[in-house]
């Protein structure tokens, strides 16, 4: 346990004791306020300083059963006597304190192995905004990644296993294996290959998943509400799952117990087909540093920029969210592309401030 959460304990225990000074307190708010597991502590305390002497014995009977009988010098023994009500007051303070020291170790504890399990078991291939890179894998597998995106790699590929997990676009091109299929875990929907030829594109700022099929046979499991669904993509498909949140009723957080997470979303499943220009797939052109806009709505248009150069881009007029573009580009700045576009039907001017582009 480290020297914060002793001192936190300590004045926890001042404050079931009713010796905190005014600066104490402060102290004590302030570490609750920075920290939520202490914050919940806290709040817990506070409420249940008024709760009756069923409460103490449940708490007493929670304490013995999973806490070590040296954990703390202040815990209170059983005694068969009987005390003053304020006497026995201050003991269920301290058993109910002494139940979330436990809890609270046990926490830091899993934490700790948490992180220590998810640095040990992965390893992480990224790229920033504005730059692309090429990969290798030991398989023989060969990855593009495109800007702003990060994969995953579960240590053992190749040999126990090749599951991946992507945020943002890659493409891939897969060394056969009918022994590993190739796994690869976007939000809410997973790839599962044997060999074949493929572009995911998974961005968290787009609220869903493209898997775009050029060779072979690829299976998408897609989880929504209903369960998981199968879908088996033939070369020139191309699927969009998108998440959409169900509408929240008036007054759904008041209802829910804090402790249930919100319903999960509903998976939109679209079928379309791979558009080739020149014998080339649109999807695939972002490797050849081609940037594509197909009919993408203005904001889209304006993540991507931002993704491609690696610029803050802000749209001041939101009529302009209206619009839509279609083009290739291999233009060397954001700037160029914005001229460009400013060529188009559609109205606006943009100026650059500190290195940001406003758009009005």
């Amino acid at each position: 346990m480290s020297t914060e959460e002793r001192h936190f304990l300590n004045l926890l225990q001042k404050h079931l004791q009713g010796t905190l000074t005014s600066t104490e307190c402060e102290e004590l708010m302030l570490l609750a306020k920075n920290d939520s597991d202490k914050a919940i502590l806290l709040d817990f305390l506070k409420i249940r300083q008024g709760d009756s002497e069923k409460n103490r014995l449940e708490a007493e009977i929670i304490y013995e059963k999973n806490c070590p009988n040296d954990l703390h010098p202040f815990i209170p023994l059983k005694d068969d006597k009987k005390y003053p009500s304020i006497r026995r007051s201050r003991y269920r303070y301290m058993a109910i304190a002494a139940i979330f020291i436990c809890l609270l170790g046990v926490l830091v504890a899993l934490r700790a192995r948490y992180y220590e399990k998810t640095t040990v078991e992965w390893e992480s291939m990224m790229t920033n905004k504005g730059e692309r890179k090429f990969f290798r894998m030991s398989d023989g597998t060969e990855i593009w990644l495109n800007s702003g995106s990060v994969l995953r790699v579960r240590k053992g590929y190749g040999k126990k296993h090749r599951i991946m997990t992507l945020e943002g676009e890659a493409y891939f091109s897969v060394a056969k294996n009918r022994d590993l299929p190739l796994r690869v875990k976007t939000m809410g929907a997973e790839i599962e290959v044997l060999g074949t030829i493929f572009n995911v594109k998974a961005y968290p700022e787009d609220h869903g998943t493209e898997t775009s099929l050029i060779e072979g046979s690829v299976k998408l499991h897609v989880d929504s509400r209903k369960g998981r669904k199968d879908y088996v993509l033939k070369p020139g498909d191309k699927v969009e799952v998108l998440k959409q949140h169900p509408p929240k009723e008036k007054g759904w957080m008041k209802l829910q117990r804090p402790s249930l997470p919100p319903p999960p979303p509903e998976a939109i499943v679209d079928y379309k087909k791979i558009l080739i220009q020149n014998e080339e797939p649109l999807e695939l052109m972002w490797i050849e540093n081609k940037l594509v806009f197909n009919g993408d709505a203005f904001e889209s248009v304006v993540r991507k920029l931002e993704r491609w150069y690696n610029r803050t881009i802000v749209i001041v007029n939101n009529n302009l969210k209206e619009e839509s573009f279609t083009g290739i580009f291999q233009e060397q700045t954001c700037e160029q592309v914005l001229d460009l576009l400013q060529r188009t039907d559609v109205q606006f001017n943009y100026k650059v401030e500190n290195g940001i582009i406003y758009l009005k």
